[in-house]
């Protein structure tokens, strides 16, 4: 596999990484941006830092929900308008967004992160922290579990919507290979 010296070597493209929560986007974003030495965006993060809000639950007690998609959306465009190549790791709304896709489209190509559902709800059951217990049956409810069910039922519009599939059921090394090497060849 041929090696980038610098950075002049990539195209000035966006590597827009879609996929449902626990899916990857983020810690493989992270470190294929590191390994090519370009900037890494994560809108989730960088929106809630804007609002200021520190930790999920204040989206949940506050009238917040709004101002985030369009605080996200907001962020897409600006990091669009970035001369330089990046990858932007997006959340899964905006890839059912009509207006963040019209953005996605013209900035560069849009990498879906795939992964089993089982091992995203695994993973997700690992590190969650909201926990509610049903109040009829008793039974826990991890909520990054709930929101990966709901967003597997929009699997096939994210597989329509992207340029490349990045197959991410093997180790997490293997997966910064296979984006950075897609991002190095376009394909």
């Amino acid at each position: 596999m041929p090696r980038l010296n610098n950075k002049a070597q990539l195209q000035s493209n966006k590597y827009i990484l879609i996929g449902i929560p626990s899916s990857g986007k983020s810690t493989i974003g992270k470190r294929a941006a590191k390994k090519l030495q370009i900037p890494f965006y994560d809108t989730d993060m960088l929106a809630y830092e804007r609002l200021n809000l520190d930790h999920p639950a204040k989206l949940f007690l506050t009238s917040s929900i709004m101002r985030l998609v369009e605080e996200k959306s907001k962020l897409l465009t600006e990091l669009a308008k970035l001369d330089s190549s990046a990858i932007i790791e997006i959340w899964p709304e905006s890839a059912l967004n009509p207006s963040d896709i019209k953005v996605m489209k013209k900035i560069g190509k849009i990498i879906y992160i795939k992964r089993e559902t089982k091992d995203m709800i695994a993973g997700a059951k690992k590190r969650s922290q909201m926990v509610l217990h049903n109040m009829t049956t008793g039974k826990k409810i991890h909520m990054q579990s709930e929101l990966i069910n709901l967003y597997a039922k929009e699997l096939s519009h994210l597989e329509a919507l992207a340029d490349l599939t990045l197959d991410n059921n093997g180790s997490l090394n293997e997966a910064v290979e296979k984006l950075a090497a897609m991002i190095q060849t376009g394909k």
